[in-house]
């Protein structure tokens, strides 16, 4: 089966009609993709599996629910004429392959080679089919609008609507294309216009002025600002020289698109951001902990931080309210969180702003170019943070707060630093991952089966962020994770790893055995003690080449939820968990649900797990196995005679304003 199933672009609203072929598809508008996105995802999903098995009779199925679910789609059109040629369907199989033509699949030398259509190149109309796809290659899809940049004067501001934007399929987010004009004024006419609604109380101002008056700085002119709060806290746009503001079309705001967590890439812009908002209810959390546990929000942030994107948050009550404190699973660095609500991240966004105007022009250029703009605002601010004087106070946790107060901002340092930046000097990313392969294998706890929950411990392994929430039993956990420049691997490179957040006595950061490498040269082994961390642990990564400095820090996050009570023997073995949280400490129903057992563990004579009692208000309710299954009855010796899997579900906790908590029942049918 092609490929191309993974990769769609959609847009429009109008209706196709095919003569040709009798059919009529009204393609779903570009702003109401995200709705679409995920069951999109679980089609492609199974349409593999399907693929892999053989079964033809489900690629059939699947590629026609893909049709209904995104009509006018050309790729799923096209999947379904190869499901159809494999079922030995030559009429059905060439008409849907002419949709998919007329929708847009016209790389008619893809459709001549590929092998799943090999069945219909016998029949002359495959031949006229190839020819179509030939004639119509450089025509627009009928009915659709034809996606154009849309034209903006540097300085000026512009509306994007469905001829400007696509969806990407691939990532789930909206791509934004812009063309921004020369500007109609120079930056001589404009420098003292620069942060004069802020009067005297912008302490950047006479600095960027000055170097935009001499000529050495590039003001804001390929800068975008994206407002993502309905402008509720928003700067002023004639402050900044040559900045250019996009907003979104009624029909993207009516859908909710222009709102709270970025979904847009601009390519060849430099984007800056905010948004001064937060989720209510069960689920409340600020943008910067949305960003951190909606799923798939941390690949998005991390793709767009690695494309020229800077934003910022207000922490809001995640960060600093006394009953509370500290809420964040994770520390991020694709998003700046400032302590407070709103309006408290303006004051970060502006001295970001203000040291994008004060590069130079041909550093900026190259910043933007290798797509370094987030990464490089993120060194300048932590960088230049009071009392921040050194390499080694760079690499300590005096730079890097999990969200950053006014007392952490210094304006003026971070827009001198910008502008006295050489090309050479603009420091790189280090990327990370997980390792895990034959030489050194990592076991990863199964959910249900080895814990009693059924999120998976890596909540996501960004190249810039990585978050891990030990529910596993064991007290020492070993990953591998290995690190590697952006935008350029240089094998020359140095790195650091450095604990930012909580005590340096819970990891200890290790050369891998057998490995000549070591942290430094890129490839470190956390040994992680999950006895002694209470809360959050972060390991910051660093990276240096040449004339740099150490960059903008990665981060491999490690938590543990401080609602579990857990009790380890002197020999590392978990003797019992505790979910009651009598303490009624915070817990985010996105990490872990609310249960009320406690789990008490037993081991034989040899140390193996054998398996664990469940108790209620006190009392036996359950026994289980190593595996957790319930224990239905015993052999005399003691032994398990009979079990039962249990599924762990959700059950509303009757209580207002309280998430779920987690239950669990026997598997029908299932007793062994």
């Amino acid at each position: 089966m092609t490929k191309r199933i993974c990769r769609f672009l959609a847009s429009g609203i109008a209706v196709l009609s095919l003569a040709a072929c009798g059919a009529v598809e009204t393609p779903v508008p570009v702003w109401k993709m995200p709705l679409v996105w995920n069951r999109h995802c679980e089609l492609r999903n199974q349409m593999l599996q399907a693929i892999r098995s053989g079964d033809i009779q489900a690629m059939e199925k699947t590629c026609r629910e893909g049709t209904k679910l995104i009509p006018g789609d050309a790729t799923w059109h096209y999947n379904l004429a190869c499901a159809l040629a494999y079922r030995g369907d030559p009429g059905l199989a060439l008409s849907e392959l002419e949709k998919a033509i007329v929708f847009g699949f016209r790389n008619a030398a893809a459709i001549r080679e590929d092998s799943d259509l090999k069945r219909l190149a016998k029949y002359p109309r495959f031949a006229e089919l190839v020819k179509k796809a030939e004639k119509l290659a450089s025509e627009p899809v009928p009915g659709r609008p034809v996606v154009s940049p849309l034209g903006v004067a540097a300085g000026g501001v512009g509306v994007l609507t469905e001829t400007n934007v696509v969806w990407n399929f691939d990532g789930g987010y909206f791509e934004g294309y812009v063309k921004i004009a020369p500007p109609k004024k120079s930056l001589f006419e404009l420098a003292n216009t620069f942060g004069i609604s802020q009067g005297g109380t912008s302490p950047e101002r006479p600095y960027v002025a000055a170097y935009l008056s001499e000529g050495t700085a590039s003001g804001n002119s390929g800068d975008v600002y994206f407002n993502r709060d309905n402008n509720h806290s928003r700067i002023k746009i004639s402050d900044f020289p040559h900045l250019t503001e996009v907003k979104l079309s009624k029909a993207a705001m009516d859908a909710g698109i222009g709102f709270d967590l970025p979904n847009m890439t601009f390519p060849g812009c430099s984007v800056f951001g905010n948004a001064s908002r937060a989720r209510t209810g069960v689920f409340w959390r600020s943008i910067p902990r949305l960003a951190m546990t909606e799923p798939g929000a941390a690949a998005r942030m991390g793709k767009f931080y690695l494309d020229n994107q800077f934003w910022v948050f207000p922490a809001h009550n995640d960060f600093g309210k006394p009953e509370l404190g500290d809420v964040f699973p994770a520390m991020v660095p694709f998003c700046l969180a400032t302590t407070g609500s709103s309006w408290s991240d303006l004051p970060y966004l502006r001295a970001a702003l203000a040291a994008s105007a004060s590069f130079s022009p041909v550093v900026k250029k190259w910043i933007v170019r290798n797509r370094l703009m987030g990464p490089t605002m993120q060194w300048l601010v932590r960088r230049s943070v009071p009392g921040v004087k050194t390499e080694e106070d760079y690499l300590s946790p005096k730079a890097h707060p999990v969200a950053f107060a006014k007392e952490h901002l210094d304006a003026r340092a971070i827009v001198k630093r910008a502008h006295d930046l050489k090309m050479d000097e603009v420091p790189p990313v280090a990327q990370i991952k997980l390792v895990n392969s034959t030489l050194f294998p990592v076991k990863y706890p199964r959910p249900v089966v080895d814990y009693e929950d059924s999120s998976p411990e890596v909540r996501y392994a960004t190249p810039v962020a990585i978050s891990i929430v030990l529910h596993g039993r064991e007290a020492k956990r070993t990953f591998l994770v290995q690190a590697e420049t952006f935008p350029v691997a240089d094998p020359s490179a140095v790195y650091e790893w450095r604990v930012v957040a909580g005590d340096p006595s819970w990891v200890k950061i290790e050369t891998p055995l057998g490995e000549h490498r070591g942290p430094s040269a890129g490839i470190a082994q956390l040994v992680v003690d999950r006895s002694k961390i209470k809360g959050r642990l972060d390991i910051a990564v660093f990276a240096k080449t040449g004339k740099t400095e150490f960059g903008a820090p990665s981060f491999v996050s490690f938590f543990a939820p401080a609602a579990e009570k857990r009790e380890y023997s002197k020999d590392g073995k978990l003797k019992s968990i505790d979910y009651t949280n009598k303490e009624m400490v915070y817990l985010d129903p996105y990490i872990a649900l609310p249960r009320n057992w406690k789990d008490v563990y037993f081991y034989g004579k040899d140390g193996s797990l054998l398996g664990f009692d469940r108790e209620i208000d006190g009392k036996k309710a359950g026994e289980f196995t190593s595996r957790g299954e319930r224990i239905v009855s015993r052999k005399k010796d003691g032994a398990p005679e009979k079990t039962v899997p249990v599924r762990y579900i959700l059950r509303n906790s009757g209580v207002p304003n309280m998430p779920p908590e987690l239950t669990y029942m026997d598997e029908p049918g299932k007793e062994d």
